[in-house]
């Protein structure tokens, strides 16, 4: 009788863990998603240029900073994408690698682009379409809260950018003694 007990608990067990697997309820922390796989998304969707779509990654209260200007929530968010995305309607980031740490993230990679319409400044000066691409290496640090980008710092080199677009004399080789 005992063993039939223990058979008979084992096999209910077993059917409420498969239960609960089809309504989700074991199946919810096996979706967490790890920081990459979160910033891989992050700029999946601001490549695509959907700003409509950034609310899916960026946490309401994001904090973001960059060489350009420092951001606040999905809406600061969209202006600067919007921003890029028509002075180089073609961007595109590139991640080479990232390292995890906790909460933080923190990767590297390459910008490029065509600028082929005009680009506003942070201080409201438009610069026409020069027609030059542009590509240069970013590194940036976030910290993902609840699957969101809560914070994130970005650092590139802005006067490479302004060299390639014309806007900035290129440096003089100087001769070697």
């Amino acid at each position: 009788m005992k063993m039939k007990t223990k058979s008979l608990i084992l096999t209910f067990a077993a059917a409420a863990v498969t239960a609960a697997a089809g309504t989700g309820i074991a199946s919810a922390t096996a979706k967490k998603q790890t920081n990459r796989q979160v910033i891989d998304r992050f700029f999946e969707i601001v490549d695509s240029k959907q700003v409509d779509r950034l609310g899916e990654v960026d946490a309401p209260d994001l904090a973001m900073v960059t060489p350009v200007a420092a951001l606040k929530g999905p809406q600061g968010h969209a202006q600067m994408v919007k921003g890029f995305a028509t002075a180089f309607p073609n961007f595109k980031h590139e991640t080479s690698r990232c390292l995890e740490s906790g909460d933080l993230i923190s990767c590297e990679g390459k910008f490029s682009g065509d600028h082929t319409g005009p680009m506003t400044m942070p201080d409201g000066k438009v610069i026409p379409p020069t027609q030059k691409h542009i590509e240069f290496s970013w590194a940036g640090i976030a910290q993902i809260k609840s699957g969101k980008v809560a914070e994130l710092h970005v650092y590139f080199d802005l006067m490479t950018m302004m060299q390639q677009l014309g806007l900035v004399p290129q440096p003089t080789k100087t001769a070697s003694r």
